[in-house]
């Protein structure tokens, strides 16, 4: 039986995964003396939970170069994501394990938990971030913390990720799962403070709830992005309870050929130095068919915030608190209790560029407080609005206003 350290010396991997790996339903880690130190990636099988106390710290040891935990798949049969095939788009070798892995009912992983902890990826003391490098090792090295692919029935709650290379979580053809009570602890990034999402949802990811998530993310505090790792449509996600303060953005939806439907954002607060919510496509192809659907936002408590000494990019663009990508379609979006204050940023709360087309918007109970001595729109509309309806606006001190307006096109 291999020993349980917990010195913050030795490496205590061979002894967590040996519990693992032992037959039992349950492990429980009790309080380490200093922190757990691990080398290589628990592996995680169905029908089990793994527990540590709250803020007991399980650190990833210098140059282990890989996730901290991920569940068992099975690499001998993986398949070809469709995108795969589409020439207009050059993946990065970041998503080559997507194809690798197979997504058969018979390979998946179901009903684990990951309970507790402070999880310090140590970013610092592993490869730079592959995405600002170059260097995937052919798709082996991602920088991700936390990995899940091919699961069902599963909770990640109550812990901290701390310091991650690349995305903290992420996740793949998953379905029926919780994300709940997570602190994002970010203190720099390797090489830059960019690229390090939260919880990074990739396609074929459905039934989900993300619940009280707090700390300010170098990316996107939770990014529903349909096209990347397993592409494919992305639905039933509810998305409660985003605090941060001086944070890249907190809700990113991305949808280049598919369908991402049925999305509930709600208390949403802080600050935020690109955007707060993202309709987009990111990625450039003359045929963009993705299609958002039924996309309900509610109760946000949030403003512009500097980028000033954190994010390594100049100000060529300034997003604007709610942004719509160019050549999106979005069905359906409602907007319901937003509340900005901005003291910093004089930019529009809600802007829809040029080609995108939303046929149906719905803005109610919106408070506008502009505080920055610059004049900044509301609502800047270079697209196609096919039905707009206003409901309770107030903008500074003007009266709340009604309206309903058919075809809002700006050309």
């Amino acid at each position: 039986m291999n020993k349980l350290f917990g010195d913050g010396i030795h490496d205590d991997y061979p002894a967590i995964q040996e519990m693992i790996d032992s037959g039992a339903r349950e492990v429980i880690l009790p309080d380490p003396q200093k922190c757990y130190l691990i080398s290589k990636t628990l592996v995680l099988p169905s029908d089990f939970r793994l527990v540590l106390p709250r803020f007991a710290e399980i650190r990833l040891m210098d140059q282990a170069n890989c996730p901290m935990i991920r569940n068992t798949w099975n690499t001998s049969r993986g398949h070809f994501s469709y995108n795969s095939y589409n020439s207009e788009i050059n993946r990065i070798d970041l998503w080559n394990y997507s194809e690798q892995i197979s997504t058969l009912p018979e390979d998946t992983c179901h009903d684990f938990e990951v309970i507790g902890g402070i999880w310090n990826f140590n970013n610092k003391n592993q490869k730079p971030n592959p995405i600002l490098s170059g260097d995937f090792d052919g798709g082996a090295y991602t920088g991700f913390g936390m990995q899940f692919f091919n699961v069902t029935n599963f909770r990640i709650s109550s812990l901290t990720l701390k310091d991650p290379v690349n995305f903290a979580i992420t996740i793949d053809a998953a379905s029926f799962f919780s994300v709940s009570d997570i602190t994002f602890d970010y203190n720099s990034g390797n090489p830059a403070a960019i690229n390090m999402d939260g919880i990074h949802i990739n396609g074929n990811c459905h039934h989900a709830h993300l619940r009280n998530l707090m700390g300010a993310c170098y990316d996107d505090v939770v990014a529903l992005n349909a096209f990347e790792g397993f592409s494919g449509p992305i639905s039933n996600i509810y998305i409660d309870g985003i605090f941060a303060e001086n944070c890249h953005s907190a809700v990113r939806l991305l949808a280049v050929f598919e369908e991402i439907s049925n999305i509930h954002i709600s208390d949403i607060y802080g600050t935020y130095y690109q955007y707060c919510i993202g309709f987009t496509r990111y990625y450039e192809t003359e045929h963009p068919t993705g299609i958002m659907k039924t996309i309900d936002i509610r109760n946000v408590y949030a403003s512009k915030a500097s980028r000033d000494g954190i994010y390594p990019y100049p100000d060529t663009y300034v997003y604007p608190l709610i942004y719509f990508e160019s050549r999106l379609v979005v069905t359906d979006v409602s907007i319901d209790c937003l509340c900005r204050r901005e003291k910093v940023i004089p930019v529009e709360t809600i802007s829809v560029e040029k080609g995108a087309v939303i046929e149906n918007m719905r803005l109610s109970r919106i408070i506008e407080e502009n505080l920055t001595g610059k004049d900044f729109s509301f609502l800047t509309n270079y697209g196609t609005i096919q039905r707009l309806v206003q409901k309770d606006i107030r903008l500074g001190d003007n009266y709340p206003v009604d309206s309903v307006t058919e075809d809002q096109m700006r050309k």
